[in-house]
């Protein structure tokens, strides 16, 4: 799928230090018409000789064969030392010699699914790179001397072959140097033929040679293998049930509910019994470790603040492991499709599709997908829309709060868990509300004539239920590992901040409560000295801002401090109202506390259904991840834009939060 490979990814290859692997984005032509094309064209076309790449393993589909061809012939015309390596994901027949003979060079065939490391690395390594030995030079007009005369001076030592690819470009490229723009711009001039007609001319040549190469694959249909014909068949026939204009919409938002009712349904009991083995560890701790300020530490603010980031993991790998499942079945290109006829009326295409899915995981991977989208006006609305969705980061808040407006309860025969019907309303109020700015942006915007949209279908098959597995462990560590260092940064300043404070009155509270004796005077003791604590100083000081939403100074600062990272809320939230002694690190008994403490200015619940609704619509809409603000400056090269989209969130936020707080309240 076009988005998931969009910068140059380099490693090295096992028992091969020496050298060095380059993973290029995808694409069909040495035209860029997208920002990640044009990493593939900018690599390929580097001018110095020692950072060019010495060979290329051209990776094609067993299903594309045809449309490939077009990459395969620009690309062995620039005399790159090269093999083909066809990827099997079909029953397609292919024939090696017959491809040898064709292109000239040496041809392997592999199945990336279910082939293992050692043969993929075999087949790959067996394959002998060298130049094509098929000569068709490409013919040039006449009136062209003059401008491969400019040209060759600013590219000594490049072949003609490369020097015409140059002047049939559109635009100059923007990592050439300036004496390389300079001499490309009089090139230009010296040939009066538009580039978009050279450019098809080119197109046409090739094409051409392509239908001479592959009639013989033009076979009839009774003299197609029959394990291929009955898979096309079927691909066929699944298509016209998974994309039909009105059947196809319902599967969609059918797959989309039963998927979130998965998240809460296989998640609840492997979360009951973390958030129970947290509770275990920390009355344990207490029984074991002495009364010392390094327990309270440990305990109170690490292990806590952990706690609240943990239990949460299951749901994120459910999630994890079923989106990944839908995309190795091949139908998440489907649902580009589906989308794109709509999508079109509100400025973007189904190229936008993988951005938007994409920030159901993380806004900073769906961001930067948005450079596979050709259309500069089509990319910048997908970049400004894509952190309204509900990214993994959201989750943890959301299943937090949801306990607090519904209840854990099943309907409709008890097929249906009202928490996740609940759930998958909060990533739909997400998702429509990106696709609303998206319109209210396309009606404001300048107006522009904007690309085609074109995307290729991968064959319908069963996912592997090992790889599956495979990547739900692999981002539920990824998760721990990302939000554990910030939790437990955060978990352990809030901690420092929470004893220490302004001496006179925090020598007061700490006298109050070393004389208490009753658990009340404890509680209250416990009360005053967070009061008089630094933090408690920081809390009084946000208390306003957040007051109108229902919130309180502590509440506050977990909104402050998950503007670091969304998901560190609920562990903030965890070191900032520790539960009862017999309950210590649970998350059940956070909730608990938080529905009963009252709140001294409103006189409710912490916690009530109005604030906890108020919290929902702020997080769902506010821009609380600093890394997407870089990678949103990095991909339109605007600090501009990038800040503009955080405020403005934010501001939405809170005004929608407000409002939903004061309605909820009448």
């Amino acid at each position: 799928m076009p988005g998931i490979t969009v910068d140059a990814l380099e490693g090295t290859i096992r028992g091969d230090a020496h050298l060095t692997l380059v993973d290029l984005p995808g694409t069909y032509s040495l035209y860029a018409q997208s920002e990640d094309e044009r990493v593939t064209q900018r690599i390929l076309f580097d001018s110095n000789p020692a950072t060019r790449p010495d060979a290329i393993w051209l990776v094609i589909d067993s299903a594309q064969l045809r449309s490939s061809l077009f990459l395969v012939l620009q690309v062995l015309e620039l005399q790159f030392k090269a093999a083909i390596v066809i990827n099997r994901t079909d029953d397609t027949p292919i024939d090696v010699p017959d491809w040898v003979k064709l292109t000239g060079i040496d041809v392997v065939t592999i199945n990336a699914i279910d082939d293992s490391t050692v043969d993929l690395k075999k087949s790959l390594m067996s394959s002998a790179l060298r130049e094509s030995t098929i000569e068709e030079p490409r013919l040039t007009p006449a009136n062209w001397a003059g401008a491969f005369e400019i040209l060759e001076g600013a590219f000594p030592g490049e072949s003609r072959q490369r020097l015409s690819w140059y002047l049939r470009l559109q635009s100059i490229p923007t990592w050439l140097t300036a004496p390389q723009k300079a001499a490309l711009s009089l090139a230009h001039d010296e040939i009066p033929t538009s580039r978009a007609a050279l450019q098809l001319e080119e197109t046409g040549w090739r094409m051409e040679r392509i239908r001479q190469w592959t009639a013989r694959w033009s076979k009839d249909a009774n003299e197609t293998p029959s394990d291929w014909k009955d898979s096309s068949m079927r691909t066929t026939s699944m298509d016209r049930v998974f994309t039909h204009p009105f059947w196809g919409h319902v599967i969609l938002a059918g797959v989309f509910f039963a998927l979130f009712q998965a998240v809460y349904a296989w998640s609840a009991y492997p979360m009951d019994v973390v958030d129970a083995g947290f509770s275990w560890v920390h009355r344990t701790a207490m029984e074991m470790m002495p009364a010392t300020w390094w327990r309270s530490l440990l305990l109170d603010g690490l292990l806590n603040g952990l706690g609240g980031i943990v239990i949460f993991v299951p749901q994120i790998m459910v999630l994890f492991g079923l989106i990944s499942a839908m995309e190795a079945t091949g139908y998440m290109a489907r649902v580009g499709f589906l989308g794109d006829q709509f999508l079109q009326r509100i400025g973007l295409n189904g190229r936008s599709i993988v951005p938007l899915v994409g920030g159901l995981a993380c806004a900073v991977p769906a961001v930067m997908a948005a450079r596979s989208i050709s259309g500069k006006r089509e990319r910048l609305l997908t970049i400004l829309i894509t952190p309204l969705m509900t990214c993994s980061a959201r989750l943890p808040v959301y299943a937090f709060l949801i306990g607090f407006l519904v209840p854990d309860k099943h309907v409709i025969g008890g097929l249906f868990n009202q928490q996740g019907i609940f759930l998958f309303g909060l990533y739909a109020v997400s998702s429509l509300s990106a696709l609303g700015l998206a319109w209210l942006l396309h009606r404001s915007l300048p107006k522009r004539q904007e690309g085609s949209f074109t995307m290729e279908w991968p064959a319908y098959r069963w996912p592997k239920l090992l790889e599956v597995v495979q990547e739900m462990a692999s981002k539920g560590w990824d998760f721990i590992r990302s939000a554990g260092k910030v939790i437990l940064a955060v978990s352990l300043v809030l901690w420092v901040l929470g004893k220490v404070g302004p001496s006179g009155a925090m020598d007061e509270a700490k006298a109050a409560h070393a004389d208490a004796v009753s658990p009340e005077a404890i509680s209250e003791g416990e009360a005053a000295l967070m009061e008089a604590s630094w933090l408690g100083q920081l809390g009084h000081f946000i208390e306003p801002a957040v007051r109108p939403l229902g919130y309180d100074g502590r509440i506050g600062i977990a909104i402050l401090s998950s503007f670091a990272a969304r998901e560190v809320f609920v562990g903030t939230m965890s070191t900032l109202f520790p539960g009862e002694q017999l309950e210590e690190g649970s998350i059940r008994s956070l909730q608990r506390r938080l529905g009963t403490e009252v709140h001294p200015t409103t006189g409710k619940p912490l916690l009530n259904p109005a604030s906890a609704a108020s919290l929902l619509v702020f997080y769902m809409f506010a821009m609380q991840c600093m890394s997407t603000v870089v990678i949103v400056r990095k991909e339109l090269n605007s600090w501009p834009w990038a800040l503009g989209q955080a405020l403005g969130f934010t501001l939405l936020a809170y005004g929608l939060a407000l409002l939903v707080y004061q309605v909820m309240s009448l």
